[in-house]
């Protein structure tokens, strides 16, 4: 899923890698409910449009074991992970349309020679400079009764629940959307251009607290406080926050939009 795939570049320090890991972790059933919705029962396969590490792919083979999972990205870092999780990958540039597929799927022109059941684009297809071109791509590549999924965080996570750091938590999202951070349109209009049917809906879920989530949350926090629109105060407090995290109350949850489309 590229939750696949945060918006955002920051320091090395904060490792892009395992926050997308933990992303899948900590949102595992989520993401299986976002699956769900797309009504495909079962895949011959399947196509992860900017996989990044794997932590969609990995769903989605889990999902439909007898399919055959194909990961695009255009990071050599990335692509080397996939190779070494055992996926068939392609390097190319989503702003180029629809990539060619390796082996015996050839994402041609004609979608007879290129059956393709499900596509996959988490948290990826708003950094495609010419989405209805990559669309279009995607449409002819489409099986008949193949499916397109897009999904976007339609926030980011939310990790705390008591007033206070509730409070600093929302005036750090603000600061982050003011910064660009998960920044993406709705997606109807532009797929339904490209020749799609297409249903939207939203998926929301809360996860338990593992240690996984506690390093999730505090990975975001950390992030937040490269934040130029924070004041001095929040710093502070974001700070301390961080400081005696391992005692925080959390109650971690998200929101995903998720747009289905069909040829119609």
């Amino acid at each position: 899923m590229n939750m696949d795939h945060q918006h955002h570049q920051r320091s090395a320090s904060h490792d892009q890698h395992r926050v997308l890991d933990l992303d899948a972790e900590v949102f595992g059933d989520h993401l299986a409910a976002v699956l769900d919705l797309t009504g495909v029962p079962a895949a011959r396969s399947v196509v992860d449009l900017g996989a990044g590490t794997g932590a969609g792919s990995r769903l989605l083979r889990q999902r439909y074991p007898d399919a055959a999972v194909t990961c695009v990205d255009n990071d050599p870092q990335m692509l080397e992970l996939l190779r070494g999780q055992g996926f068939t990958v392609v390097e190319a540039d989503l702003d180029d349309g629809f990539p060619a597929l390796a082996g015996p799927l050839i994402a041609a022109d004609a979608a007879a020679e290129a059956p393709v059941d499900l596509v996959w684009a988490s948290s990826s297809l708003h950094h495609v400079a010419h989405p209805a071109r990559l669309l279009s791509g995607v449409r002819r590549a489409l099986a008949q009764g193949g499916v397109l999924a897009v999904v976007e965080l339609a926030g980011l996570p939310r990790f705390l629940s008591h007033t206070r750091g509730a409070l600093l938590e929302q005036r750090c999202h603000a600061a982050a959307e003011a910064e660009g951070w998960n920044h993406h349109p709705d997606w109807t209009r532009v797929i339904e251009a490209a020749g799609f049917d297409v249903t939207m809906s939203e998926v929301t879920a809360v996860a338990p607290v593992t240690p996984a989530a506690r390093e999730y949350a505090q990975q975001w926090f950390a992030r937040f406080s490269d934040l130029a629109a924070l004041t001095a105060d929040d710093r502070d407090a974001l700070e301390e926050l961080l400081e005696r995290f391992s005692d925080i109350e959390l109650e971690p949850r998200a929101t995903r939009t998720v747009w289905v489309a069909t040829p119609d």
